[in-house]
């Protein structure tokens, strides 16, 4: 099931992977954070890049006197049974271009950086004045298509599109869908870490993509699929000056991704 996130902590991102992270329905905080757990090349592609929170860093077995990963007791944080990400939810984007404009995603921007205690439905009233605009960034997973930030039927935030952006920056839909499943594999991987430690989370994260770990084979999906050139590409295209959801709104609603 589909985890019900919450918008408790926001920190300034400028990689298209530092997004939300989430608990079980019951854990509502969220936390956007700052390149958390990396991305697929960072977490050992083909590319050859390693990422931040290797072992051997704080939380790990051994340091602390704790065990397991994320500085969780008995490695449940990542979860270790593999996961199958073919399984996890993905709709193609749902593009409107011009239903927003610069100025008014740069209006979100500063109301998000201004407003770190605001409510996601503060997000969608204060953050985003012009319905249309709005109705463009914000729209229910069930739909056929996906907006770049998804609601159930509750008007819960439940999930970031940053797939999408990577679909229309890579002009493959099928890279889009393994970065989205990626993305999300990391979070049911990591829904046992406890909640408010932003840094047991970003370690959790990639350590969820490494060998042998529950989302290595969606990784593996990512660089066959996409490959290592393009996601990279793709990537440094949907990148946001200060937040992950700038990539998505600005392929989708603003001017599209050249």
């Amino acid at each position: 099931m589909r985890q019900h996130l919450g918008l408790l902590v926001v920190i300034a991102t400028t990689a298209i992977v530092g997004t939300i992270a989430a608990g079980c329905a019951s854990r509502v905080q969220t936390i956007i954070i700052d390149n958390e757990g990396g991305t697929p090349t960072e977490a050992g592609t083909s590319s050859g890049k390693t990422s931040s929170g290797t072992s051997g860093t704080s939380g790990t077995s051994g340091t602390s006197g704790t065990s397991g990963t994320s500085g969780t007791s008995g490695g449940t944080c990542p979860d270790p049974t593999p996961i199958d990400q073919t399984q996890l939810p993905w709709k193609p984007p749902a593009k409107s271009v011009g239903a927003c404009s610069a100025a008014e995603l740069q209006a979100l921007v500063t109301y998000v950086n201004n407003n770190s205690s605001a409510t996601y439905a503060q997000w969608k009233s204060a953050g985003v004045n012009n319905p249309t605009c709005r109705s463009c960034i914000f729209g229910l997973e069930s739909a056929t298509t996906w907006a770049p930030l998804l609601e159930d039927a509750a008007g819960q935030l439940v999930g970031l599109n940053v797939g999408g952006c990577i679909a229309i920056a890579s002009s493959n839909v099928n890279c889009g869908k393994a970065y989205q499943n990626w993305f999300d594999c990391r979070f049911e991987a990591c829904a046992g870490c406890p909640s408010g430690d932003s840094a047991g989370l970003q370690k959790c994260l990639t350590d969820a993509s490494k060998a042998g770990a529950a989302c290595n084979a969606a990784v593996t999906a990512v660089d066959t699929i996409c490959t290592a050139t393009v996601i990279t590409d793709a990537e440094t295209k949907c990148t946001g000056t200060s937040f992950v959801f700038e990539g998505p709104v600005k392929a989708q609603c603003v001017g599209g991704i050249p």
